[in-house]
């Protein structure tokens, strides 16, 4: 039989194939080949009726993301709240790298815009004119539909902190309940609801419902950072080919930002996380 994994918890995995869901754990030949079934995987298994079944095969993924671990998304969808807890726009371009690294397409969610429209607008602002499909909503209103619409026939990855609503997007969008966590009063930071890695979906859509998180490494170098802010690519005049864009002369991206062509906020976090690498080294 042929069919998706959408769920993996205690190392079992829960495979769809055509209106059925199949309980399944992976053969011990998954071990030697290195090859660990992730959801997401296409995969062929067998199973019987009462028996527990067996993954034979994981077919070649088109992508893959570390953080969450999934396997042939279409799209990774950034989801930043206004407030509660307070977005932190190093974390959240780190998350966007690692998805175009991977070959994954980026949108952004502006979300709990009804606690301070000012700082959602910012936000939109600098994802908008850095090339992203940016979206502003609120669970107090319609403005999800928008978003539901651009997601239509698509396998999606949710990423972003704990508290960020990820959970209440998903419901929305799928019309269905998906179990929504707090955010602590003594941290500011949310809960950590969801346990396992998961795809949720409807007629339409297959989402990701991910564990949040707080913290990200990147596995690139350092000198390849800049191939990942897609508004620096519109800028390639620079002096030197191979321009890092940090303290070399006559750089078309440094002069891109003081003309306000490309967002001061986006171009503090490339040399910020451009630092981080290049004096950890261990990315």
């Amino acid at each position: 039989m042929i069919g998706k994994i959408i769920k993996l918890t205690g190392g079992f995995y829960y495979i769809k194939s055509k209106d059925k869901v199949f309980e399944t754990r992976a053969r011990g030949n998954f071990r030697h080949s290195k090859v660990d079934p992730l959801v997401g995987d296409d995969v062929e298994f067998k199973y019987e009726e009462k028996t527990l079944g067996y993954i034979e095969k994981v077919y070649p993924r088109k992508n893959m993301l570390t953080r969450p671990k999934v396997a042939n998304v279409d799209l990774a969808l950034v989801v930043i709240p206004v407030l509660d807890p307070k977005y932190n726009l190093v974390i959240i371009d780190k998350t966007i790298i690692q998805a175009e690294y991977q070959g994954i397409d980026v949108a952004v969610v502006i979300n709990k815009c009804d606690l301070d429209r000012e700082s959602g607008e910012k936000l939109r602002d600098i994802y908008k004119s850095a090339g992203f499909e940016t979206f502003m909503i609120s669970d107090k209103d319609d403005s999800i539909d928008s978003l539901k619409n651009f997601l239509k026939g698509k396998t999606v990855a949710l990423c972003g902190v704990s508290g960020a609503g990820k959970s209440t997007i998903t419901s929305r969008i799928l019309d269905k309940d998906v179990e929504v966590g707090k955010v602590s009063d003594k941290t500011k930071r949310g809960k950590h609801t969801t346990r396992h890695t998961e795809i949720l979906y409807n007629d339409d859509i297959y989402i990701f419902d991910t564990p949040g998180f707080s913290s990200l490494s990147l596995n690139i170098d350092s000198d390849d950072l800049k191939n990942y802010f897609r508004e620096f690519r519109t800028f390639n005049d620079c002096k030197f080919n191979n321009c890092n864009h940090i303290k070399e002369p006559k750089c078309a991206v440094k002069e891109a930002v003081e003309l306000k062509k490309i967002t001061r906020e986006r171009y503090e976090n490339y040399l910020y996380i451009y630092n981080e690498i290049k004096n950890k080294g261990e990315y």
